[in-house]
């Protein structure tokens, strides 16, 4: 079989990092690697030019560029997941002190169809019965895939970098970050987190539920895929051989830059087993469900997609 070339973007993370320095190679595949952590220059090039072959994708923005008609197609494999309740900030004068509290208020995201706002709003429904059109929204950045607003969703534009000014002065009552919360920004005496015992909160609803919110997914352009329908294998064989080596590191605390690395990895094996970021469908079920659920409710999609229909077959390796 000749060596198929592909170009493919993603992340730079322990648990793809030896797939990008070369110490794993995909089989009968010669990739040209391109790192990318600036995830949304990553979806924008992918979104609106298709400039790469295969790509870490944010999947809301997938499931909207699906059903629109784009031609790509996930393979079940998640480069990046996150649990997102200590993502959420509130201003302290705002009368916010549980979930409930957020009705008629004030809330940022840096774009509405980003996959942390889906899950967060998804979470504050199901599990708190606060819904979307009870909040007026304020974004700061341009929508990846255009769509019109949610029926009874009020949603607001403001300049670029203006909501973490807004929460300080009390302009915003609330704000979800999708990158890591700022230390200095939790230090000022106007914020707090929505859930200060946020991990204890994740982990009660992951045991709960078997949700652990995925962020991002492989996708490869249909064409490519039609035409080589073998190489989804390959790929999902390369990404998993290069988690596991990150997996096995975790083994050895003293080369982590964490004083208690042993103590964390003892607290997740108890809660997930070995490993914590599986791929493959059946692995995920209830996380993709979820996620598509709260995709349709939300109005970002008109229907609810089945999850076989956004993830290659027989890719996942149950």
């Amino acid at each position: 079989m000749a060596t198929l070339r592909l170009t493919l973007a993603c992340g730079e993370y322990d648990r793809t990092l030896a797939l990008l320095d070369g110490r794993v190679q995909a089989d009968g595949l010669e990739l040209q690697l391109v790192p990318m952590n600036n995830a949304f220059e990553r979806h924008d090039r992918m979104i609106r030019q298709e400039a790469f072959d295969v790509c870490e994708l944010s999947m809301s923005s997938y499931l909207m560029a699906r059903q629109r008609g784009q031609a790509f197609h996930a393979i079940p494999v998640f480069p990046y997941r996150m649990f997102r309740h200590g993502y959420v900030l509130v201003n302290r004068g705002a009368g916010i002190e549980q979930p409930a509290d957020l009705v008629g208020k004030r809330m940022g995201i840096a774009m509405y169809q980003v996959t942390t706002a889906l899950w967060v709003r998804g979470h504050l429904l199901h599990e708190y019965g606060v819904g979307p059109q009870q909040m007026a929204w304020y974004t700061e950045m341009p929508e990846l895939v255009g769509f019109a607003p949610p029926p009874g969703v009020a949603i607001h534009q403001v300049a670029p970098g203006s909501l973490e000014p807004m929460l300080l002065r009390g302009d915003l009552d609330a704000l979800i970050l999708i990158e890591e919360v700022p230390q200095e920004l939790l230090r000022t005496p106007q914020v707090r987190r929505l859930f200060p015992n946020y991990a204890e909160v994740e982990r009660e609803f992951y045991l709960r539920t078997r949700i652990y919110p995925v962020m991002h997914a492989l996708v490869v352009k249909e064409p490519i895929l039609r035409q080589h329908p073998w190489l989804a294998d390959s790929l999902r064989r390369a990404f998993e051989q290069a988690k596991q080596i990150a997996l096995e590191q975790l083994r050895y605390p003293r080369t982590v830059t964490l004083a208690w690395a042993g103590a964390y990895r003892e607290q997740e094996l108890e809660v997930f087993g070995y490993d914590p970021y599986p791929y493959g469908l059946e692995a995920n079920r209830p996380t993709l469900e979820a996620l598509a659920t709260y995709s349709h409710e939300q109005s970002l999609t008109r229907r609810r997609f089945a999850v076989e229909e956004l993830f290659v077959p027989d890719a996942g390796g149950e």
